[in-house]
């Protein structure tokens, strides 16, 4: 578990993100959800989250309500460095992009 924190701490930093708007599910399997600050081009006015599980690694998602709608996952490793993970988040701010089909219903904590 502190692994996990120190991991999401590292990736909150490398965003530039104060981490205030995040919270761990200590559950198995293991959640973090970070709140970004802006919105993504497909979806203005939403807000959005980035989502890391243990089993399938980062994600981007939109608040829809009471939902979190997954529109974009990262590819490859689960835990990859933070400087990845943060170049993939601006990516996705400047990009535009068609939103998956998976939705999470919920926070993660």
């Amino acid at each position: 578990m502190a692994q996990v924190l120190d991991y999401a701490l590292r990736v909150t930093r490398e965003l530039g993100l104060s981490g205030e708007s995040s919270c761990i599910d200590r559950e198995k399997p293991l959640r973090v959800y970070i709140a970004v600050d802006g919105s993504l081009p497909d979806h203005p006015g939403s807000d959005v989250a980035l989502l890391w599980t243990e089993g399938h690694g980062w994600a981007i998602a939109v608040e829809n309500g009471a939902e979190l709608v997954v529109v974009a996952q990262l590819a490859g490793a689960v835990e990859p460095p933070p400087r990845t993970v943060a170049r993939w988040v601006r990516r996705q701010f400047s990009t535009s992009r068609s939103p998956v089909s998976m939705t999470r219903t919920g926070h993660v904590a």
